[in-house]
């Protein structure tokens, strides 16, 4: 019991701090009970077990046994022995954020510093960076003095200052090995984020964060605080806009409205001191959901040094009829389909592909979004991306027209749009189409290593590569090239089967030198495809505009290539001198041309090229549609009299979406779904003059149009919800007020908020109660833009309200000064140090690190054999001579003393004691002198009465007493024992064994 309590005092005793912790670490600690519940157990089971073994046994056989238990039982608490190390660790975190720009020289003070702390560092210390802004990421991972730094940049958002971000990351970073130190360099301004719980997470780690204050110089400024706008209004409703400025004194300003996009209104005033605001009457628009943007300029530019936080943004929803945005890619051809809208009392804004929003601000203010044979190259992948979020995040409708330059001709495979879409572009699957054999040629020429946004241009071509085998089937052949000034093939011309090797092997090839040699690039594309028997086969090339080499006999080939069934398209990249040779060869070979001046567009234009290769994406034909399926939206449309359409494109539906109207061989004509929170279509034919052109004079085209338009249109919100939002401290916070129609508010709504904001963001949370018909919830923001929230109906699912605000880049630029008391508070609660500089950093080391070593398997060894000894110890005899060495041993080792109450020494009691003792110590000797022991000698021993127990206080006898009553003793037992013996001619009798001297004495005496 007390051995097994051993651990737990331990850890108590770690824990009041009266033995130093380190040394011994248990992973598991509350394991600890379990060895104090085994030590009880075993104590109990060896009191009842061992009655019928002698003393010295009994006690060896517990003492193993219980050693076992305790052993294995703190191998079950995941001991550790710690060796204690003496090397450090200084993460410095530095400030990357906007905010630093007010700071003085900061980017060369920082690299003063990290010189100077490596100067006291000793060889078995590391030193690691870590930087941070709106989040925080390694640049330099831990390394010793003799390594340089690492040569990457990593990049941050600087929209935004998470100091917790800083520490939590420098605590992931902190090797195992060592002891350490998290400094921060920073303004400690920090705008989001919670840095006292990190700070907390320092403390239990017990490794302390110093501080170095990177002062912000004090600059006049002039900034828009917000701009405030009611949350809701009626068409031609007067409205006020509330422009809330801050100023370190009074100021003459230029204030310029714009709504949409568009400026509106232009006019100076004059603020004054501190807080101020400006009122600007307004009419309310058209229905819709509109953003307001208001921007300021200083009249004195001295006064505002800081620009950049002048701007300010707030959004309002004005009630009425829907509003709709017709996108046509040829330009007035899609009139028919905005006119049938009008009349179904939609607001309709036509444009061109120019007129697609470039985010969702500019998105949300329809209801409706309608593209008609618009290419995908013709938008930026942040168009399509919001696009998606319109529909699949704030609601939005969605309507795809066909047209051979929509949908899957169009390059739509593989794009957002064709995952809110209806239908699948991917046309690996439909076995009508002829086997398809296809070569490309990638440029990998020094010039495709440049940068084209986050990505490079090579890294673009190679995704575009990858999309397009993507695109094709076990049936279809496909070759890469990869070529400067020789041919590499990438991926030999073979069948698609392995696409996931292709992808990879794509991807993984990086630029070469020189500009690309077309005439070896044809050459050897030529030759592959020659080989090939399937029904169709393609050339396509990418290379610059103004590096593509090599190009004197390509004419030649190129027209050859087409005699022998070889199609050849070009892209070019940048509209450079070779573009016009580039341009010719396509046309010689029979294909088409594409002039690229975004690299970020390359992937659709490689899907496009791709599927039209294919020759199965349009069906131009006369055919009549056949209802598939009931619906509102094809209700009471008199199809028996529809003229015929002339063509289609081929597409494959969805598993969830509904395919209301089909063409030939069963392929899908109109088809509707649900995405996210709103709806989309797709109608794979047109209603323009050239497949639809006999449907546009029909009148129940028309009514389809209202109808399909009514069905997917964005619904209208509940007038008994109010939404808000509104952006500061890298957070986006929404509140929503409910009310019943009684006008009293409502507090078991459950609702639901999704948020969408730049590059695809999307989040979803629940709004909690926070009072009487209120709710709120807060979502953290990773950089400036516009975001919209949407609130919906948990249990229908409808949008019951919808808010916007936007996070703008000026709130981190915003001159407040440093933060030091901040800095202050993170030191002292870490133990850590506020620093003028790090130098001297590597001579602070409070906090001893320890590396520990698991010994559990050890400790599990070790109770195996002591449980193998204690069974030993109980089933095996112990030899006499190796029981009587311990006893004299024990005996010998014993100090001899005279007992103080010396008087009663010579009394009878004490007399007769110590002659029993020396009896019994005399038949003992003669047993041993007398083995091997006769079957006689045994009865004679198991009848011997027991020796009469000595008491305590009995005396000691004197030497020579002792020894003549021994001498006296022994010649009387020694009669005793030999008179029974028999001739002494006679032979010895046979020892007896172990198991004969057992059974001897559970028999007892012979009966007489």
């Amino acid at each position: 019991m007390i051995l097994g309590a051993l651990p737990a005092l331990y850890i108590g005793l770690v824990w009041t701090t009266l033995v130093p912790g380190g040394y011994l670490r248990l992973a598991r600690p509350w394991m600890t009970l379990v060895c104090i519940a085994a030590m009880a157990f075993i104590a109990l089971r060896l009191g009842t077990g061992f009655a019928n073994q002698g003393p010295w046994r009994t006690r060896l056989t517990d003492a193993l046994a219980q050693l076992a238990a305790f052993v294995a039982a703190l191998a079950a608490a995941g001991p550790e022995l710690g060796r204690p190390l003496d090397r450090l660790t200084v993460l410095v975190a530095i400030d990357r954020s906007r905010s630093i720009d007010l700071v003085p020289n900061a980017e060369q003070r920082i690299k003063q510093e990290l010189t100077v702390a490596e100067l006291g560092m000793r060889d078995e210390d590391r030193i690691g960076t870590i930087i941070f802004g709106a989040d925080a990421a390694t640049e330099d991972p831990p390394r010793p003095k003799s390594d340089l730094p690492a040569p990457q940049r990593v990049s941050v958002g600087r929209d935004g200052t998470d100091l917790g971000a800083a520490i939590r990351r420098g605590l992931a970073e902190v090797p195992a090995d060592s002891a350490a130190r998290i400094v921060l360099l920073s303004d400690g301004v920090a705008t989001r984020g919670d840095t006292m719980s990190a700070a907390a997470a320092a403390v239990a780690a017990e490794i302390p964060v110093d501080v170095v204050t990177l002062e912000q110089r004090s600059i006049p400024d002039i900034r828009v605080v917000a701009l405030r706008a009611p949350t809701r209004a009626d068409e031609g409703e007067p409205i006020d806009l509330r422009l809330v400025t801050s100023s370190p004194s009074a100021a003459a300003i230029e204030v310029r409205l714009f709504r949409d996009g568009d400026l509106i209104a232009k006019a100076g005033a004059k603020i004054a001191a501190g807080e101020d605001v400006l009122r600007i009457r307004e009419k309310a628009p058209g229905p819709g959901f509109h953003r307001y943007d208001v921007e300021i300029t200083a009249a004195d530019p001295a006064l505002d040094q800081s620009p950049e936080d002048n701007a300010g943004s707030a959004f309002m929803r004005v009630r009425g009829q829907a509003a709709a945005l017709v996108i046509d890619g040829d330009q007035g051809k899609t009139a028919f389909v905005a006119r049938a809208l009008e009349n179904a009392a939609f607001r309709v804004t036509e444009g061109s592909t120019s007129s697609v929003p470039h985010d969702l601000a500019g998105l949300v203010g329809f209801d409706l979004l309608v593209m008609g044979d618009v290419r995908a190259s013709d938008l930026s992948p942040g168009q399509m991306e919001a696009i998606a979020s319109y529909v699949r995040d704030l609601g939005g409708g969605l309507l795809l027209m066909g047209g051979d330059r929509s949908m899957g001709p169009g390059g739509y495979a593989r794009t957002p749009i064709e995952e809110i879409s209806p239908v699948s572009f991917d046309l690996k699957q439909d076995r009508r189409r002829g086997s398809l054999a296809e070569v490309i040629g990638i440029d990998i020429s020094g010039s495709m290593a440049a940068s084209a946004g986050a990505h490079t241009k090579l890294e673009l071509a190679n995704e575009a590569a990858a999309r397009s085998a993507a695109l094709l089937g076990p049936g279809d052949r496909l070759g890469v090239e990869h070529v400067d000034t020789s041919v590499k093939w990438t991926v030999p011309l073979a069948p698609v089967t392995d696409k996931s090797a292709i992808d990879r092997a794509i991807r993984a090839v990086g630029p070469g030198g020189g500009g690309i040699y077309v005439d070896i690039t044809l050459e050897a594309g030529y030759a592959a495809l020659a080989k090939e028997n399937v029904n169709l086969k393609h050339m396509l090339l990418f290379a610059d505009g103004s590096d593509a080499e090599q190009m004197g006999p390509c004419r030649t080939m190129v027209s050859n290539a087409l005699r022998g069934g070889i199609t050849t398209s070009i892209v070019a990249l940048g509209n450079g001198s070779d573009v016009p040779e580039l341009e010719m060869l396509s046309r010689l070979g029979g294909g088409r041309f594409y002039l690229i001046e975004d690299a970020n567009r390359l992937p659709a234009v490689f899907t496009q090229e791709t599927i039209l290769a294919a020759r199965s994406a349009v069906v131009e034909k006369e055919f009549r549609v056949g209802r598939a399926a009931p619906s509102s939206v094809v209700a009471g449309v008199p199809f028996d009299e529809a003229p015929a359409l002339l063509g289609y494109v081929v597409t494959i539906p969805k598993g969830r979406a509904s395919v209301l109207l089909t063409g030939p061989d069963g392929d899908p004509v109109l088809s509707v779904w649900s995405a996210g929170v709103g709806r989309s279509a797709a109608f794979t034919s047109d209603l323009k003059d050239r497949w639809g052109v006999r449907w546009t004079e029909w009148s129940g085209a028309a009514r389809l149009v209202a109808q399909l338009g009514r069905d997917i249109t964005r619904k209208g919100e509940d007038g008994r919800v109010r939404v808000e939002a509104d952006a500061s401290g890298g957070e986006l916070h929404v509140r929503a007020t409910v009310v019943g129609d009684d006008g009293r508010a409502q507090s078991f709504r459950r609702l639901m908020v999704r948020v969408a904001g730049p590059e695809g963001f999307s989040r979803e949370t629940a709004l909690e109660a926070t009072g009487a018909g209120a709710y709120a919830a807060s979502i953290g923001l990773s950089r400036p833009g516009t975001y919209i929230a949407i609130a919906k109906d948990e249990q229908s699912g409808d949008v019951v309200g919808t808010a916007g605000a936007a996070l703008t880049a000026g709130e981190e630029l915003r001159p407040t000064g440093s933060d030091r008391a901040l800095l202050g508070r993170i030191a002292d609660m870490t133990g850590g140090k506020r620093r003028d500089t790090l130098a001297g950093i590597f001579g602070d080391r409070a906090s001893r690190r320890f590396a520990y070593q698991d010994i559990t398997s050890l400790l599990i060894v070790c109770a195996g054999f002591f449980l193998l000894f204690a069974v030993a110890a109980r089933r095996f005899a112990i030899p006499e001579p190796v029981l009587d060495f311990v006893r004299r041993t024990r005996a010998a080792l014993k100090p001899r003393h005279v007992e103080a109450d010396a008087v009663d020494a010579r009394s009878p009691d004490a007399v007769v004691g110590a002659l029993l003792q020396a009896k019994e110590r005399a038949a003992r000797e003669r047993a041993v002198e007398a083995r091997p022991i006769t079957q006689p000698a045994v009865s004679s021993h198991a009848n011997a009465p027991a020796p009469h127990r000595v008491p305590a206080n009995a005396p000691r006898i004197p030497s020579g007493a002792a020894h003549g009553m021994r001498a006296s003793s022994a010649t009387s037992t020694h009669a005793t024992a030999t008179a029974p013996q028999a001739n002494p001619t006679a032979p010895a009798p046979r020892p007896l064994t172990a198991a004969e001297i057992l059974l001897a004495r559970r028999k007892g005496p012979p009966r007489s």
